[in-house]
């Protein structure tokens, strides 16, 4: 029996890994864009990728967008939208499937764009990103400019700026402002912009068509706005429509141009109001030393009516008067203790035991107790008597009761 040539055994990693390298190699699907309806749709929350899968009325196609690029999205897929999906076709090699690796994904149609865009509107005004509206600094001392660095837009602030305001100072941070890549780029311009001590943000653009005006409709830049810790100006140059940009910013204006006069005021408006302003103190000044003048001249007068002269000689006017009065009292207390110090030694004398010894009297003691009568003493008892000179000492001889 013949044997025939046997295949070389392969792994199942090494036969997609093969398969991964020829749908690679292929330029057709290298960069495709995919007609199809949305099903099976994922959206990982920790890592924001989104899974799903693209199917038509006879097959279906596996697809996924990274979080990088889901940010950038300007709606949110459903399940059953038809859109259109741009990217390259790859191997997951894990799973042996192929997909497509999404870059960019809009709604099929312009009807679908435009309400996907309003559909992205309400969803970020319902998180609060359009109610914020700070206050721009009246006198700003250095702005941040966002936009392309060789667009019109940006000679028309620079001009009407440095005419305006020839003292700000102006900081410019180019970005791209149309293209696939605009969003990221205005919102990393955005993230700069706040580093450089500006006071102000001005971004935007001129005028152009919708699709040239796409990036500004997008989440990635409107969050980027509404994170900004600097005062927004939006300077998106369209009259009609709002973007998303213009309604996260803290003030819109028309274009360019109106956002460099919103910026900063006229210089020679700001200098006529502060001649204005030293006329006012002036004439203030003026009216304050006629009022101070007079207040003056009649403070003096005060003080002449009451100078230290004439205040001195009437207290010692009151002085001399009081001084009489207490002589008069002093006098009066002093006769009037010595009137009453008179009597009292009189009293005094009138009283005194001794006064009445020498009119012969005499006082017994006994014991140191004068003795007033017989009672308590006995035959024997020494006594002490005190006569008006000298004292003598005598002993009871007998003892007489009444």
């Amino acid at each position: 029996m013949e044997q025939r040539n046997k295949p070389p055994v392969v792994t199942v990693s090494q036969v997609n890994r093969v398969i991964g390298m020829l749908i690679k190699g292929d330029k057709r699907l290298a960069n495709v864009a995919v007609r199809g309806e949305v099903s099976n749709f994922t959206r990982q929350y920790q890592k924001g990728h989104l899974y799903f899968t693209l199917k038509d009325g006879q097959t279906q196609l596996k697809a996924v967008m990274f979080a990088g690029n889901a940010q950038m999205l300007r709606f949110q897929p459903r399940n059953g939208d038809k859109v259109v999906c741009c990217g390259a076709v790859t191997v997951y090699e894990p799973g042996g499937v192929y997909q497509i690796n999404c870059t960019e994904m809009y709604p099929d149609g312009e009807g679908e764009q435009a309400a996907a865009l309003e559909e992205l509107k309400k969803r970020l005004s319902a998180e609060g990103l359009f109610s914020r509206k700070r206050r721009i600094p009246a006198f700003p001392k250095k702005i941040a400019v966002v936009t392309s660095a060789g667009g019109a837009a940006l000679q028309d602030v620079i001009n009407i700026i440095s005419r305006r305001c020839p003292m700000v100072t102006l900081t410019i941070i180019p970005a791209q402002v149309q293209g696939a890549d605009a969003p990221q780029s205005i919102a990393k311009a955005l993230k700069r912009a706040q580093s450089v001590g500006a006071d102000t943000i001005i971004f935007g653009r001129g005028g152009g068509s919708a699709e040239d005006l796409a990036a500004f409709n997008t989440e990635l830049v409107a969050r980027a706005v509404f994170d900004s810790d600097v005062p927004t100006i939006s300077a998106v140059g369209h009259e009609t429509d709002l973007s998303i940009a213009d309604l996260a910013a803290d003030m819109r204006a028309p274009t360019p141009s109106a956002a460099a006069e919103l910026a900063v005021p006229e210089a020679s408006a700001m200098l006529a109001a502060v001649e204005e302003a030293g006329r006012r103190i002036s004439a203030n000044t003026k009216r304050c030393l006629l009022k101070k003048e007079q207040d003056l001249v009649f403070r003096s007068e005060v003080i002449r009516a009451l100078s230290p002269h004439n205040r001195i000689k009437n207290s010692e006017q009151r002085l001399e008067g009081l001084s009489e009065s207490i002589s008069r009292k002093a006098h009066f207390v002093l006769d009037d203790a010595e009137r009453r110090l008179s009597a009292a030694a009189e009293m005094i004398s009138a009283l005194n035991p001794m006064s009445i010894l020498v009119r012969g009297y005499s006082v017994t003691y006994h014991n140191d107790r004068i003795i007033t009568g017989s009672e308590g003493l006995e035959t024997g008892d020494r006594l002490d008597i005190r006569l008006a000179h000298g004292s003598v000492q005598a002993q009871v001889t007998a003892v007489e009761k009444e």
